[in-house]
């Protein structure tokens, strides 16, 4: 198994692997609101919302989550010895899904639910590592062979 040096992580793999990180954590925050009418509620003091967390804010919310911290660990792995085949695509391809997963979730939610911030700070995160990923993809030599051209020659 091979060593893990800090040293040798670019900045776009940062990206990737806080974006997981914070992911993580930012998932346990409020995804979610309900906000409940006015009346005797607000009359006694009591408090009129609830929130949840993207375990609480349905499939599209928490599955986002895990695909930034499986994004965040396919990242990862070439530093501790294990190559990724086509790494830099695979991570830009499922954080864009994360992306459109957290952006479709916005826009099914109930006249009731709101959402909460925990919603906008992951779909940031998730578009952040997919842009980090589009340019590691970008950066990432060719292999494609040319057309007239044979492997080996």
């Amino acid at each position: 198994m091979a060593e893990f040096d800090v040293k040798r992580v670019s900045t776009l793999e940062w990206a990737g692997i806080g974006a997981g990180i914070l992911a993580f954590i930012v998932s346990f925050f409020p995804w979610v609101s309900i906000e409940f009418g006015g009346g005797l509620a607000e009359l006694s003091g009591f408090d009129t919302s609830v929130s949840g967390s993207a375990w609480d804010a349905g499939f599209l919310a928490w599955f986002s989550v895990l695909l930034l911290v499986g994004t965040a660990v396919v990242v990862l792995l070439p530093h501790f010895g294990t190559e990724v085949p086509q790494r830099s695509l695979i991570w830009m391809a499922v954080s864009g899904v994360a992306f459109l997963f957290i952006l479709l979730r916005v826009l099914t939610f109930d006249s009731f639910l709101d959402p909460g911030w925990g919603l906008f700070v992951g779909m940031a995160l998730a578009l952040a590592s997919a842009v980090a990923g589009f340019l590691a993809f970008r950066a990432a030599p060719n292999t494609t062979p040319q057309a007239g051209t044979a492997y080996g020659a």
